[in-house]
């Protein structure tokens, strides 16, 4: 269920106010109903610990005064199927649950004077619950949460300078409204098949992730505190000591790091056009299986995929619990950026699906980025990038298909000569060189693109 919950309803500037604190985060599954008593009963037992709770609110009704006895009641009425938010607050901070079809969501803050006080009894807990019955969680400090995952503008306002929010990066929202776009941020929270998808300074991944995510690939992560294995094949890992220090530039470069070699960009972005950063780790999924491909420099220390000279290749079958490793060194051959090859018309593709709707310059950047990347390569002594037309496909919304920034492209790129195709109409089609390397950009509609069958169709290799 790819639903993303925040603390109240209470403004970004109205939490703010309060003193500095610490966000935990955790989505709890596959409950029985006893369990989920047990589950919720544990969570006011918690809070009863760390101080005296002082309100008790069930959805938008009026808080009242927290009465324990009249909670503990309230929990033995529950069932399965019941959809209720519940807010207790306190000296020690808010304390929110989400109960909704037998699933637990919970969002705690905590004031920092609290958590460390009592930090090794919220491990114990956040420990136990989460390998009983955790889909993901974390815990970082509440202030970086802010940072990484405010886009309204006039919100950053609260914690930032108005210089400061002017160099962040920008995209539009649906409503063409400019906001930040918080998916270049290494602390963004983003939703893919239900899992929470981030980097912060402690975070929990379940056996779920591991169809998306080998196993593996968290096992090995460099630059990172600590990775601990957990009972019922959960790993937390801590990225660096303490959550307080967030803004320190080696911690930042640590979780930038740990979200590039996880990849989770390229496995999710919602602002339309992509991170438009060389990536660390590349996916592939079949129906019961998941591939990886790790790019790594001369030392074995995570690189830029056009970087690397070692890789690693894995393959995951979750269906029959088969893995399989490789390590190479050597250099990517074309087919590494063109996997779909036509050999009998000579062709070899790969293609981007965006949306420039949402780019402040109408994709440009966009544009250019991707041309680029496949472009400007360095391949030597491959034969079937010298004989193949090479293809990069662009599929897009059909508005911008009819209106293409071409003359604004062709100025962004000075260095690179391009040739229009002119028996491809409804989709404009460009064959352009640099030096010796080639690349044919073609532009189609969204509706071109089968995706229940990917882009391997026989008419679909013809158009190329």
């Amino acid at each position: 269920m790819e639903r993303q919950f925040v603390l109240s309803k209470e403004k970004v500037s109205d939490m703010k106010k309060h003193e500095k604190m610490i966000y935990m985060v955790a989505q709890y599954v596959d409950y029985h109903l006893d369990e989920l008593h047990t589950a919720i009963a544990d969570w006011t037992i918690l809070i009863r610990l760390l101080n005296d709770p002082e309100t008790f609110q069930i959805n938008q009704e009026e808080p009242i005064a927290f009465d324990a006895h009249d909670v503990l009641s309230r929990i033995e009425e529950l069932t399965i199927e019941d959809d209720y938010w519940w807010r207790v607050s306190g000296p020690a901070g808010k304390f929110q649950i989400h109960i909704y079809n037998g699933t637990i969501y919970v969002r705690n803050l905590f004031t920092e004077e609290a958590f460390f006080k009592h930090e090794q009894m919220i491990f114990d807990y956040f420990n136990h619950r989460m390998t009983e019955h955790g889909l993901y969680g974390y815990l970082r400090s509440y202030d970086e949460y802010l940072y990484s995952n405010t886009s309204r503008m006039e919100d950053r306002l609260d914690f930032e300078t108005p210089e400061e929010v002017a160099e962040l990066p920008k995209m539009l929202n649906r409503h063409h409204r400019q906001i930040i776009d918080c998916n270049q941020l290494a602390g963004y929270d983003i939703f893919f098949k239900g899992l929470c998808l981030t980097s912060c300074w402690k975070m929990y991944f379940s056996k779920y992730y591991y169809r998306l995510i080998p196993k593996q690939i968290l096992e090995e992560v460099h630059q990172v505190e600590t990775i601990d294995h957990l009972d019922n094949e959960m790993i937390a890992v801590t990225l660096y000591k303490d959550p307080r220090n967030w803004e320190k530039e080696v911690n930042q470069k640590s979780q930038r790091m740990f979200r590039d070699q996880m990849g989770f960009d390229q496995l999710a972005w919602n602002n339309g056009v992509g991170i438009l950063r060389d990536p660390y780790i590349e996916y592939a999924f079949g129906d019961h299986s998941v591939h990886s491909v790790q790019y790594l420099n001369k030392q074995g220390q995570p690189t830029q995929k056009k970087k690397a000279t070692q890789f690693i290749t894995r393959t995951w079958d979750f269906i029959q619990n088969k893995y399989e490793e490789h390590q190479m060194t050597g250099s990517l051959n074309s087919q590494a950026y063109f996997p779909w090859v036509d050999e009998l018309g000579q062709k070899m593709m790969n293609y981007r699906v965006i949306n420039p709707d949402l780019a402040t310059d109408s994709g440009l950047d966009a544009y250019e980025f991707y041309i680029r990347s496949f472009l400007e390569l360095e391949l030597e002594n491959d034969e079937r990038y010298d004989k193949f037309v090479s293809v990069l496909r662009f599929y897009i919304p059909k508005n911008h298909v009819k209106a293409l920034p071409v003359e604004d492209l062709k100025q962004k790129m000075p260095d690179v000569i391009f040739k229009e195709k002119h028996f491809h109409r409804t989709t404009p089609t460009f064959d352009l060189k640099k030096g010796n390397n080639h690349l044919r950009v073609i532009f189609m509609d969204y509706d071109m693109l089968d995706f229940t069958q990917g882009v391997q169709t026989s008419n679909e290799q013809n158009t190329a």
